[in-house]
């Protein structure tokens, strides 16, 4: 029983002898000096959403793998959005966030707006985050511009939405 510690280390030791000489007659074989650390994406070497016109926007409108998505709060999207747009909350438990993503399945291009090009900009990278493989764009200039180039709006409240409007809003369209 002494004499099994010495013989287990030995075959051990004999073991990884074999092994690294094996590796260094292979011509694939693991070499120590070649070993890199693996590559670290950081937020410059990820995939960015690109900017769209609001009149390429139009274009891309009535195809059925084009989701438009409205990331302003569900408020401004009663007050007026682009026709046909679904509302995608940017902020929210972890239940809205599945609820959003699951709108994306079966879209190649999401288009995403807000008030402004910066703030759709940041739910693109997430949307990116999560769901690669999508085209995703940012509508430049977001709803004003949309709007001011005298494309399709709506208004009304968003139907999966928990927001009441009072029946009168005064707000302004952008």
């Amino acid at each position: 029983m002494t004499h099994t510690m010495p013989r287990a280390m030995a075959i051990a030791v004999l073991g990884a002898l074999v092994g690294v000489g094996f590796n260094a007659v292979r011509r694939d074989g693991i070499r120590p000096s070649s070993f890199a650390p693996p590559a670290v994406c950081d937020g410059e070497s990820q995939k960015q959403a690109g900017l769209i016109s609001p009149a390429e926007a139009a274009s891309l409108c009535g195809r059925t793998d084009v989701l438009v998505a409205d990331a302003r709060t569900p408020a401004r999207f009663a007050e007026g959005h682009v026709a046909g747009a679904v509302h995608l909350p940017c902020q929210g438990d972890a239940d809205a966030t599945v609820l959003a993503l699951d709108r994306l399945r079966g879209h190649h291009t999401v288009i995403v707006y807000g008030d402004s090009t910066s703030e759709a900009q940041a739910v693109a990278a997430s949307i990116l985050r999560r769901e690669p493989a999508l085209d995703v764009r940012v509508l430049a200039g977001g709803f004003p511009a949309w709007s001011q180039a005298g494309q399709a709006c709506a208004s009304g409240p968003c139907e999966s939405c928990e927001v009441t409007l009072p029946a009168t809003s005064t707000a302004p369209l952008p």
